[in-house]
């Protein structure tokens, strides 16, 4: 996420904070110096840090568990209104959704339980009190965890309770129908928040809109995976494209951005695949060092190589959640494609304006590769020789390129 910064690795996992993390620790710690000199300030940033803490605890509970069952999780993010776990995949095997769910909460009820000893049960949730001294410290804490584990059990997305539900609503019907379910149910909350709020509290106003937008990006997000799911990547890529070479000057890669809008470019030497440039890259290259830098210089050599016959569901939330942002399609050895985030949502974009789309395969198959030359235009590729590069995930190399 952008704004953000690493703090350390727990389990693999990067734990990141968002800047306007400090800035609001910094406001919490004004408020508590208003009210106790600077000995309050100093328990309001314990309290504060304490209770992220324990958010922190509560996305590692999700994240370990994930990492259990297969997923691979990137990132853990803290930012003032909660934690992210940044998932490479959603699980759709609605038993592992509702493990992977249940952990986080699970993670607070066990820290209140262990805290409840010591402070006794609080008075009140809705509040947490600003401590004054180690005991009420720990009765925040209390408090704080027993709200975060009745909160996220809320049935809205993007809350432990909304995936919960939908998790429980995929058990009998179909994936992509139980998140709109659970999606709408979530919405219909958001507004009952938003019309308690306007009486009782801005804060539920904020939660409900927070809350709405939450479930309809979430509806989105499996209504894309579902168009997707059987969708193969030689059936989106780009068959026709330019490269560069490692030798060409930064400008001449400036200059094939505007000539073929195309942003990022195979980089090939004598039909030796070498890896890939970047239009951010060839920006801040220019930009840094001038016009004349080569784009061997900068360009990144462990670019994602993949198969023509993978789901591109798989490889677009891998790109997505990536440096990346475009993928080498090689087949027996030889670049065969691009594959970007643009192919994937022109295809989407197509195909939310069909009214009546053919079925998969009825439609007639792509023109055989060839290359081409436009006037006044580089080099356009559809193949190129085999290329001494590794081979995509689960294949076993050709050939001409192993060692």
């Amino acid at each position: 996420m952008r704004w953000s910064i690493s703090i350390g690795r727990v389990f693999g996992i990067t734990l990141r904070l968002h800047v306007t993390f400090l800035i609001f620790l910094a406001f919490i710690a004004y408020g508590g110096f208003e009210d106790g000199g600077v000995t309050g300030a100093g328990w309001a940033v314990a309290m504060f840090g304490t209770i992220f803490a324990c958010i922190a605890l509560h996305e590692l509970g999700h994240s370990v568990v994930a990492q259990s069952l297969g997923v691979q999780v990137k990132s853990i993010t803290l930012l003032p209104i909660g934690g992210i776990a940044a998932l490479r995949s959603i699980p759709e095997n609605p038993w592992h959704e509702i493990a992977i769910t249940v952990a986080g909460p699970m993670v607070n009820a066990a820290i209140a339980c262990a805290l409840i000893p010591f402070t006794g049960l609080p008075s009140h949730l809705l509040l947490v009190e600003m401590p004054l001294d180690l005991h009420g410290l720990l009765l925040s804490l209390a408090q704080a965890n027993i709200t975060l584990f009745l909160f996220n059990f809320i049935p809205a997305f993007p809350m432990d309770g909304g995936r919960l539900l939908r998790a429980v609503l995929a058990l009998v019907v179909p994936y992509r129908q139980a998140t709109t379910i659970a999606a709408t149910v979530g919405q219909g909350m958001a507004i009952l928040f938003v019309l308690v709020g306007l009486k009782l509290s801005f804060w539920l106003v904020i939660i409900g809109a927070f809350i709405f937008m939450g479930a309809e990006g979430e509806d989105r997000v499996v209504r894309m995976r579902s168009v997707l799911h059987d969708l193969d990547v030689e059936d989106v890529m780009s068959r026709d494209f330019a490269v560069l070479a490692p030798g060409d000057p930064v400008a001449r890669g400036i200059e094939m951005i505007y000539q073929t809008g195309q942003d990022n470019f195979p980089v090939i030497q004598e039909g030796q695949l070498l890896g890939i440039v970047t239009r951010p890259a060839l920006v801040e290259a220019m930009n840094a060092y001038g016009a004349a830098v080569s784009v061997g210089q900068i360009m990144n050599p462990h670019a994602p190589v993949i198969s023509p016959r993978e789901k591109v569901v798989r490889v677009y939330e891998e790109i997505m959640n990536g440096a990346n942002t475009s993928a080498l399609v090689v087949d027996g050895g030889r670049l065969v494609g691009v594959l970007s985030p643009d192919n994937v949502s022109r295809y989407l974009l197509v195909q939310s304006s069909i009214k009546s789309p053919r079925r998969r395969g009825a439609a007639p198959g792509p023109p055989s590769p060839a290359t081409s030359r436009t006037p006044g235009l580089p080099p356009v590729i559809s193949s190129v020789p085999p290329v001494a590069f590794p081979p995509p995930r689960g294949e076993s190399a050709p050939p001409s390129a192993r060692a």
